[in-house]
């Protein structure tokens, strides 16, 4: 059978035997040709035609994944990270590239969670590697390191998780369970494993009931707080604060605002960036439907903005920086042992987490009767159940003083 016929681009080439037809890769490393398979399909009986066409159609496809597992491969030559062996485990050229190779390669949960960090190591910045190299060694290579992934269940993550649950938060633990569930997918890459078993767990039907439970719940500081707070706070650290308290914006945010995003003459930021571990990225809503919005400025925030001007607008980019290191701030971390606890040590204020200015901002729209529906987008939720769901304590209590406008108009016209 012939399939010359078929779209490749260079690089791909098909092998036609007396029985099958073979998929396979040819790229150079380190001054080398390789040909590797990347897959091999039986051959239909000569007069077998809807065999033949279904098999014309596989092979499209094949060309196509083919092609991007090309590119990869390209991409990580020239970045100089290419494993031969994490592509092409089974390879007879793997001797050519390291000695080593024909033993077997370390298939246990830890060797893969090395290798995972190498690529994160080379592939990120160093607080990313720093964040994932502490959760694979205090967490998962102490719980199941020394096994095999053959030997790695969901029901032993399952209960891990649950019991990591009782004493932590759900985004906590789902955070830890990233760095696992990217390492066993490199096992069904290399064809050790077939399915991962960390993606069979359901993480809302395992982690306890307290876990669910937000650790920073709404504690809002009071206007005298508030004021006494940003009294103990100068400069750079005051304008971001005094803007936070009015903006309502999550850290991340704050970070990641650039004052191109800034609009003075219409009074308002545009939110659709943030800084998460030192790196800048989309929204934590983007993924739900919310990849940006425009936060209007009242007073307090339009005042903190135009005293920022003085310190950052003229280098451009970041609004915030660090005043100790004159650059943006490397991460909420940072701004919080920084910029946001010396100041509780300089005043008599009960110690809050920096989101608890977001909480405060809530707070003040929803004590003013502001339209939910406005409070809502202005806080990049999609909709106000995450207002019920936050704050519906402050929504019930600024309900029982309410007055409709419509009451007042009434009365003036009467005195009128």
């Amino acid at each position: 059978m012939d399939f010359d016929h078929i779209p490749k681009p260079k690089g791909i080439r098909f092998l036609t035997y007396p029985r099958s037809v073979t998929v396979v890769v040819y790229f150079t490393y380190r001054g080398i040709g390789l040909q590797e398979t990347f897959v091999r399909h039986s051959l239909p009986l000569t007069d077998d035609t809807a065999g033949r066409l279904e098999l014309e159609r596989t092979l499209r496809l094949d060309v196509r994944e083919a092609t991007r597992l090309l590119k990869t491969i390209e991409s990580e030559i020239k970045r100089q990270i290419f494993d031969l062996a994490s592509h092409f485990p089974k390879s007879k050229k793997l001797k050519l590239f390291n000695p080593q190779a024909n033993k077997p390669r370390d298939i246990t949960v830890e060797g893969y969670l090395r290798r995972y960090l190498e690529r994160v190591k080379t592939s990120n910045k160093a607080v990313t590697f720093e964040k994932n190299r502490l959760i694979c060694e205090n967490q998962w290579i102490p719980a199941f390191g020394k096994l095999e992934v053959t030997e790695l269940t969901a029901g032993m993550v399952r209960d891990w998780v649950h019991k990591k649950s009782l004493k932590a938060s759900r985004k906590t633990v789902s955070n830890i369970i990233i760095s696992l569930r990217i390492a066993l997918d490199d096992a069904v890459m290399d064809e050790v494993i077939t399915t991962n078993p960390v993606r069979k767990l359901r993480i809302d039907n395992i982690v306890a009931n307290s876990a669910k439970q937000s650790g920073f719940k709404p504690n809002p500081f009071s206007s005298k707080e508030r004021k006494s707070l940003l009294a103990a706070m100068e400069g750079q650290v005051q304008n971001l604060f005094r803007f936070a308290f009015y903006s309502g914006l999550r850290t991340s945010e704050l970070l990641g605002l650039t004052w191109e995003k800034v609009n003075f003459e219409e009074r308002y930021v545009l939110v659709d960036q943030a800084v998460v571990d030192g790196e800048l990225g989309p929204l934590k809503t983007a993924g739900k439907g919310v990849e940006s919005r425009r936060v209007l400025l009242v007073d307090e925030a339009l005042w903190a903005l135009k005293a920022q001007r003085a310190f950052t607008q003229m280098a451009g980019g970041f609004v915030f920086h660090n005043p100790n290191t004159g650059q943006p701030w490397a991460s909420d971390n940072a701004l919080r042992r920084q910029g946001w606890k010396p100041a509780f040590k300089r005043c008599k204020v009960p110690y809050r987490n920096p989101y608890q200015t977001r909480h405060t901002y809530a707070h003040m729209m929803i004590r003013d009767n502001e339209n939910l529906w406005w409070i809502a987008n202005q806080m990049g939720h999609k909709g106000i159940e995450m207002l019920n769901r936050h704050y519906g304590g402050w929504l019930k209590e600024s309900g029982t003083d309410y007055r409709p406008k419509i009451f007042s108009e009434a009365a003036s016209e009467v005195e009128g």
